[in-house]
């Protein structure tokens, strides 16, 4: 069998092992509501603690500074500090998504 192939096989098989059932984080939820999509995802993280799954982070800052944004976190990393806010910044886990080198058609 050709090489491309095989990869384009492994990579259907990868897709149908991870159909939206079966992602972490889905429990059946069909709703459109934001935060009901991200419900499991509602505990806060601190500065200095490790980052648990990559994806995309909700940043809150204390008092106002600035709203609310989206940042892409890396898994084994700590939360940073806010020049601003310094230690009572705030990180929320909107959606994860793995790293592309850590897949394995993309490793380096």
């Amino acid at each position: 069998m050709p090489a491309f192939a095989k990869r384009s096989k492994r990579t259907a098989d990868r897709f149908r092992n991870s159909s939206p059932a079966r992602l972490k984080g889905n429990q059946g939820n069909t709703s459109d509501s934001p935060s009901e999509k991200r419900g499991h995802h509602s505990n806060l993280n601190r500065p200095g603690d490790s980052v648990l799954e990559s994806g995309i982070y909700e940043v809150v800052h204390d008092a106002q500074h600035r709203s609310a944004h989206e940042v892409v976190m890396i898994a084994n990393d700590h939360f940073p500090t806010c020049d601003s806010c310094m230690d009572r910044v705030r990180f929320r886990l909107i959606r994860t998504a793995p790293y592309i080198f850590s897949d394995e058609d993309f490793e380096e």
